[in-house]
């Protein structure tokens, strides 16, 4: 069966200028899904969707949208119509490299905003024609720093930790409406969200491709993945000792393999 037998004509992909949500539309065009791209970058969205429609023939709505902004998706509906999405990627999000005292107060509840609230208001509002359809398919993106608290991207490591149980939780509570839900957790990844920074993706980085490779072939088939063998391990340590000793590793991994002082990754 193929994805849009399975879920749907259309996909809606947040962070779809860059990075993994990029390679979602990409990946996705390619299996003749029709596409609504949301991001700030409206250069780019459109760049990419006049690439896909010319080399794939799908449909593409690009929706320059800041999902920091209270009213997004009174925005957003603007966009959809009456379009029906079938597959729902949330995938925008950004972090914060530093001491928590030290960062500005606006950009951590902005930072809350677009990782935890626009996620829960998207999937709340496309999961109700989801359910009457009986089909349909929710992502939403972890982290393997949402497996323990991180110390030196703290409030990036809870927002994460939310993607992880929310994914989880609906996964849980969906099914018996035949609709997929998949909480996707990369380690570092080599994209736009580590060169912009100027900070590490750490020892191994993975590629967008393997990542989105590793949520499609998951989607449908468990509640959540660690993209990344390295990455499993290290999501699995902290089960195997005490809470004490997994911040103090998690500290010391982030200060001498990740992070630049006073960084902004956006």
């Amino acid at each position: 069966m193929t994805l849009k037998e399975k879920y749907g004509c259309w996909a809606l992909i947040t962070g779809a200028s860059s990075g993994i949500g990029e390679e979602f539309a990409r990946r996705l065009a390619s299996e003749k899904m029709n596409l609504i791209l949301v991001a700030r970058r409206k250069d780019r969205l459109k760049n990419l969707a006049d690439e896909l429609k010319e080399k794939h023939n799908v449909k593409i709505v690009v929706a320059p949208i800041d999902l920091s902004k209270e009213k997004f998706m009174e925005e957003l509906k603007e966009y959809v119509e009456d379009r029906e999405v079938g597959l729902l990627i949330n995938n925008a999000g950004f972090g914060y490299s530093g001491e928590f005292g030290d960062a500005d107060v606006e950009q951590q509840t902005d930072m809350i905003r677009v990782n935890c609230i626009a996620p829960t208001i998207l999937a709340h509002h496309f999961v109700q024609s989801m359910k009457e359809r009986k089909k349909g398919a929710i992502i939403f993106l972890g982290s393997l720093v949402g497996y323990q608290p991180t110390p030196l991207t703290t409030t990036y490591s809870a927002t994460k930790a939310f993607n992880l149980f929310m994914g989880e939780g609906l996964w849980y509570e969906l099914r018996k409406y035949n609709i997929d839900v998949l909480a996707l957790n990369p380690g570092g990844t080599d994209t736009e969200f580590q060169q912009r920074a100027n900070t590490s993706a750490g020892p191994i980085p993975r590629t967008v491709q393997e990542v989105v490779n590793t949520a499609m072939n998951k989607l449908g088939k468990r509640p959540s993945v660690v993209d990344g063998f390295y990455n499993k391990v290290l999501s699995v340590i902290p089960r195997f000792i005490t809470r004490r000793s997994t911040l103090m590793i998690a500290g010391y991994m982030r200060k001498k393999l990740y992070t630049v002082p006073s960084i902004t990754i956006k």
